[in-house]
């Protein structure tokens, strides 16, 4: 007979999906909502081949338990108070026992309701929900508009960030509701901040205008996150992340940013604020690029200037004609490049060919193309290109990479 140690050693293998139980950040360059739904998918197949374990008996299902209760997804409101009662009845069963409730094993819980419409009795539920999970470490949070809510203000329920502060908030490595509907306002996600001092990855570029319309001078303070590795923001509310110290760094540990530049850029004095204090020490710099090309270079400048230590550019643009020609880079050895505009037509693949015949990039080892449908149309049009076309490009000193990191043209 096979004992119980061996049968959980196979449950792990069986079900382990590298990087949903990690605190790293993602290893994606995709825009996070395309990256998002492949992490949600490998997310799903995981719970099916959990949930077949523990249908086989019920040895096998009193044994998968520990995995079932590992990550949680929440797609629909109904099943809320159903898990809710579930909890409640593994809480009853463990009280005064020796046993363990299966909660205690929950490190991810996402919660992503796309059609569902939630009143509010039900974000109370949630709130009830999360205070089951003490040792949760990674929440995503993606939340519909409450039903004749202020369409303005989308604030997400309070209790549910009080619920995770006091419940798991030391435990707490990740916090995502960039793709949320209802966020915190800027009160609550302090409120967050400072009972998260673990907190790896936040992905909030997106507050709420706080209730009461407070004064910058009686808002709370930003507090120094000692631990925290990657943030998002967007410009128009990079405000909310600037302490009152202005060339204080409160983000010692930050490596990664991620920011998303939409117009009008009447922020840009918060952007440079926020990089001339915090990004001495980032190596990697996802850049979300709305504005027109022009304004590219500046944005370069201002990334050479304060981050000497950046090795890595990950820039999504509207179109491939926002690359524009005779840009400079930082001294980077990686530049990954996205077109969120699909099927382009195939001068635009021209502006990008001659877009990396003129840049100039002392350091740049290789540039990826991170999509695939980009890769297809980009070696489609390279067969059209003259030799000496062909030249100029192999005359650069780096490679380009299908999404893949494969080599699609060996240069220099």
């Amino acid at each position: 007979m096979v004992p119980p140690e061996i049968w959980l050693k196979i449950f792990h293998f069986a079900t382990d999906t590298p990087g949903l139980l990690d605190y790293g950040p993602s290893q994606s360059d995709l825009p996070p909502v395309l990256a998002k739904e492949q992490e949600l998918q490998l997310l799903r197949d995981s719970l099916i081949t959990k949930q077949s374990l523990a249908l086989v008996c019920r040895t096998w299902g009193e044994l998968a338990t520990e995995f079932l209760y590992q990550s949680i997804l929440i797609t629909r409101v109904r099943t809320l108070l159903p898990l809710h009662e579930a909890l409640q009845r593994r809480a009853r069963a463990a009280a005064g026992t020796t046993g363990t409730h299966p909660a205690r094993w929950t490190r991810r819980l996402d919660v992503v309701i796309e059609y569902d419409q939630c009143d509010t009795a039900d974000y109370g539920i949630l709130a009830d929900v999360i205070r089951y999970f003490s040792n949760l470490a990674i929440v995503t949070l993606s939340m519909p508009i409450l039903p004749f809510n202020d369409h303005w203000l989308r604030q997400l329920h309070p209790e549910i960030i009080v619920s995770l502060v006091e419940t798991c908030g030391p435990s707490l490595r990740v916090f995502d509701c960039a793709e949320s509907l209802l966020r915190p306002c800027r009160e609550d996600l302090m409120l967050l901040l400072a009972g998260a001092p673990n907190l790896r990855i936040l992905r909030c570029p997106i507050c709420s205008p706080t209730p009461g319309d407070r004064s910058p001078c009686s808002r709370s303070d930003v507090p120094v996150m000692e631990n925290l590795e990657s943030i998002s923001l967007m410009s128009v509310f990079l405000r909310d992340y600037l302490p009152r110290e202005k060339n204080k760094n409160h983000l010692p540990a930050l490596r990664r940013l991620t920011y998303g530049c939409i117009s009008p850029p009447f922020f840009a004095y918060a952007w440079k604020s926020f990089v001339k204090s915090s990004c001495s020490a980032v190596t990697c710099i996802t850049l979300d690029f709305s504005f027109q090309g022009d304004s590219l270079q500046s944005e370069l400048d201002l990334l050479s200037e304060c981050c000497p230590a950046l090795d890595k550019l990950v820039i999504h643009f509207r179109s491939w004609t926002e690359f524009i020609p005779h840009l400079a880079l930082p001294p980077i050895s990686r530049l990954r490049i996205h077109s969120k505009l699909a099927k382009a037509p195939a001068f635009h693949y021209c502006s990008l060919l001659y877009a990396l015949t003129t840049l100039t990039a002392s350091k740049l080892g290789s540039v990826r193309l991170i999509h695939a449908n980009a890769v297809d149309e980009f070696l489609h049009c390279l067969r059209s290109l003259s030799q000496d076309e062909i030249d100029g490009l192999a005359s650069k000193a780096f490679r380009i990479e299908d999404h893949e990191g494969r080599a699609i043209l060996l240069v220099g």
